[in-house]
């Protein structure tokens, strides 16, 4: 036996009658008292700060190093019986869901040390007994036992820094003491916090750049869901700038699946995550990061020609059939370009995009055509002398056609509009060509497609740019196609990043037309009331009618509701005149009718 141990039995033995009568419950160990019931009503009234127990570890109950994820702590008895080492925290890192192996090393107090650990996982400063873990006991009186267990981090607790309690007692092979991590008077013990910090590991990536920058520009993607290249010849090991906005997902990736991705702050100092074949990277904060391709995860690689690519956003909706009025506008955010160009010595390069004549149409007329482009040259669009337009009929297989129904040379813009985007940092101009009224056949029975190809000439450039956007394979509304021999053989615009997708030009067609007005009589579905109307139409049908579009004589589409409401079409703040009512039925079926507003 401990030699102090007949001391403290006289000293205890005296008292014990004393003590039974002054406290609810008292629990009498051999060497102390502990004095659960009152731990537990002060504990319940005790503010929300971490608290400091006092214990006695100056007769070798005590802790003498602690072990658990790096953390590698050897200590003497504390003041008190405690010790605050909290600036100590582990190195390894530790996962939510996870069991992780722990050591405590204990005194030769007594033969029964007991081992507790609390960990306060919802930050409340109080160590709850949901928070406790039981590590285990020696019962031998000998100097540098080591008590070990298992830590399990509680499954879903966030990333961040936390309180570790450990406490060693000597009251006996006890593991039921959950609640007495603030315990002050169960006497002999010590007990020491640290901090432990959980969350995922710290990325490991190649911040080696031998190749050096390239491109030496920063990219800034445009987030609209497409793949962008950033460059389309880059070296291994090297690295571009990408600019980011912070909340963006942005996913990183090169040409070649299996080279190495780093991302890495502005000053190269500090990976920010890595992977093989993509990585997607969410910042914090906006700013510049740079963008690693190496062979492996060795930071190897040379002089291999391959593209970084970055995507970010969503991609706009799918256009939806157009309305084909006299006025046709398809618009998209800009993603690519294409080759428009007629160089004098040099083959030459076009671009045509498909547009309707509506089966409607009475008359047809072509007034006008404005698209996007992008000029590298000093000049800007000015540079650009004029361009030649061809207007060709379909293929049959919704690709620009070798019939050629009307062609003009030499047409100089009535407008150039300088955009407010740029595009791969060059600027952007909206250009307006006057076709000169020319009209089209139109085809009663069905919408029919025509192209409008484009060529410019440039007294400069070797080449300039049509610009695109993309849009979802299968739509074929305004599909971008490109022939680089002057209309011989067409290609529809493809991205090798993307593969299965096209690019839909930014086109918009002004045009007259004289829509054909129907016989009230001549409706098969559709009835309606009253003609003339003043304020309310009331349309009918033995089918369901989907879409109502209202036309003026000219052809010209109202900007009214699609949709009617109640069976009714509100007419009341129209101009008095002549009006054609055009409705589309369930299954597609178009029928149209005139009626007169007063």
């Amino acid at each position: 036996m401990r030699k102090k141990l007949p001391l403290l039995l006289l000293a205890v033995l005296p008292m014990l009658t004393f003590a039974q009568s002054a406290k609810s419950k008292i629990s009498v160990h051999p060497k102390k008292q502990s004095v659960t019931a009152k731990a537990k009503a002060d504990l319940a009234y005790a503010p929300a700060a971490y608290c400091t127990p006092a214990l006695d570890c100056t007769d070798g109950d005590l802790i003498s190093n602690v072990t658990f994820a790096g953390i590698n702590n050897t200590t003497t008895c504390s003041p008190a019986g405690y010790g605050d080492y909290t600036s100590i925290s582990n190195t390894t890192t530790l996962l939510a869901g996870q069991t992780y192996p722990i050591a405590v090393t204990v005194g030769d107090g007594w033969p029964n040390e007991n081992v507790s650990v609390w960990i306060d996982y919802n930050k409340n400063d109080i160590f709850d007994a949901s928070e406790f873990t039981y590590v285990g006991n020696v019962n031998t009186v000998a100097s540098g036992l080591t008590v070990t267990g298992n830590i399990p981090i509680v499954a879903g607790t966030a990333n961040g820094n936390y309180r570790m309690r450990v406490r060693v007692a000597a009251d006996g092979a006890n593991s039921d003491d959950n609640t007495l991590a603030c315990d002050e008077d169960q006497g002999y013990g010590e007990t020491e916090d640290y901090t432990l910090v959980i969350g995922a590991p710290a990325p490991t990536g190649c911040l080696t750049a031998t190749n050096n920058q390239w491109p030496t520009a920063t990219f800034t993607p445009n987030c609209n869901g497409a793949n962008a290249n950033i460059t389309t010849a880059a070296y291994l090991n090297e690295y571009s700038k990408v600019n980011l906005v912070a909340g963006t997902a942005y996913t990183f990736s090169t040409s070649n699946s299996a080279y190495f991705i780093t991302i890495g702050n502005e000053a190269g100092t500090e990976v920010l995550a890595s992977g093989t074949g993509s990585v997607v990277y969410t910042p914090t904060v906006s700013g510049v990061v740079r963008f690693y391709s190496h062979l492996s995860s060795n930071c190897d690689g040379g002089s291999t020609i391959h593209a970084r690519i970055v995507k970010c956003g969503t991609p706009p909706p799918p256009p939806v059939e157009p309305d084909y009025g006299c006025d046709q506008t398809y618009t998209g955010v800009p993603d690519t370009a294409h080759n428009m160009t007629k160089n004098l010595a040099a083959a030459t390069y076009m671009v045509a995009n498909d547009f309707f004549v509506p089966k409607e149409s009475g008359t047809y007329k072509l007034q006008s055509v404005k698209f996007d482009i992008v000029s590298q040259a000093a000049a800007g669009a000015s540079d650009i002398t004029s361009y030649d337009l061809k207007i060709l009929a379909d293929s049959g297989s919704n690709t620009p056609g070798s019939t050629v129904m009307t062609t003009l040379t030499g047409v100089t813009p009535t407008n150039v509009l300088t955009l407010p985007g740029t595009f791969a940092t060059l600027p952007t101009y909206r250009i307006t060509l006057d076709l000169g009224n020319f009209e089209l056949p139109v085809n009663a029975a069905a919408d029919t497609k025509y192209w409008v190809a484009i060529t410019g000439t440039s007294a400069s450039q070797t080449s300039f740019y049509w610009i695109g956007s993309i849009y979802n394979e299968g739509w074929l509304t305004s599909s971008d196609y490109q022939s680089s021999d002057s209309g011989a053989t067409w290609v529809q615009g493809a991205s090798t990043a993307t593969p299965g997708v096209h690019y839909e030009g930014m086109m918009m067609i002004d045009a007259e037309c004289a829509t054909a007005a129907v016989n009230e009589a001549g409706t098969k579905e559709v009835s309606f009331y009253p003609n003339p109307v003043k304020d309310f139409l009331t349309i009918s049908s033995k089918k369901t009618i989907e879409t109502v579009h209202v036309y003026n004589i000219a052809g010209q589409k109202i900007p009214v509701s699609s949709k009617l409401v109640n069976g009714k079409l509100d007419m009341s703040r129209m101009a008095p005149g002549t009006y054609i009512i055009s409705t589309i039925l369930q299954g597609g079926k178009n029928e149209s009718f005139k009626v007169v507003k007063k």
